[in-house]
């Protein structure tokens, strides 16, 4: 079921709220009225909300419904279409597990940000118990279609596979995996950006710490048993932060 528009607008709102305060926690708060972009900004919901706010927000995406001055069409994967040192802040959720070319885009990323800009991701990790979009345990690492074939037969289905058959949602899950997918290491990440950026953290305990919704209820926990946030972050989620700058 799609969240009502009020419902939506609210989970814009904690969202930028959640960016703001893991920015805040890491001594880089974001200033009023900066330059931001929404990488992979989809139907540009956050690029509003963050409008809304007073922020001068701008979103990109390689499929847009509609191209506008703020929400602009990625033409040629993964050259951004932006000048050089625009932005203050770039920001993603659940983009970087669709990225081709990580090298390309972390380096695009890189190009727009001004000199003293940061960088926040938040994605899946590639060890993260059942892959978010296919609903599929180990899908992240296991894309065979026998392995996708049991958990369809089973009657796993996300949101759009319902009334399917089982062959079917075999078929578009793999085409999906291999296609739409590419999950790196949180090493292999770090390895990338730290061609083009000062500082690179993986801060999933600020994630825990700020958040919001049903992953908030975690976060007591974790402050008592660090551990937890240690598997949160192995086999859930990801989220890294990279500042330019000297």
């Amino acid at each position: 079921m799609h969240p009502r528009p009020d419902e939506q607008g609210t989970d814009m709102a904690n969202h930028a709220k959640l960016h703001a305060n893991i920015l805040a926690s890491l001594g880089h708060p974001l200033p009023a009225g900066a330059v931001v972009l929404d990488f992979g900004c989809g139907d540009g919901a956050m690029v509003a909300e963050y409008r809304s706010a007073g922020y001068e927000a701008y979103g990109c995406d390689i499929v847009l419904e509609r191209e506008t001055e703020s929400v602009r069409l990625i033409r040629s994967p993964y050259r951004l279409p932006f000048p050089s040192g625009t932005f203050d802040f770039v920001f993603s959720d659940q983009v970087l597990e669709h990225v081709q070319n990580h090298a390309a885009a972390i380096g695009e990323i890189s190009r727009v940000l001004s000199q003293d800009g940061w960088t926040l991701h938040i994605f899946p990790s590639k060890f993260c118990v059942v892959e978010p979009h296919t609903l599929v345990p180990l899908a992240t690492l296991l894309r065979s279609r026998h392995w996708l074939w049991v958990w369809a037969a089973i009657g796993i289905r996300n949101r759009y596979q319902r009334g399917k058959s089982s062959k079917e949602v075999v078929e578009l899950n793999h085409r999906f995996l291999t296609t739409s997918t590419k999950y790196l290491t949180r090493r292999q990440l770090a390895r990338l950006a730290e061609d083009h950026f000062s500082e690179v953290a993986f801060v999933e305990h600020l994630l825990l710490q700020h958040a919001y919704g049903r992953s908030r209820h975690l976060s007591s926990f974790a402050k008592q048993w660090p551990f937890l946030g240690r598997l949160y972050s192995a086999f859930h989620s990801r989220v890294m932060f990279c500042r330019k700058g000297e």
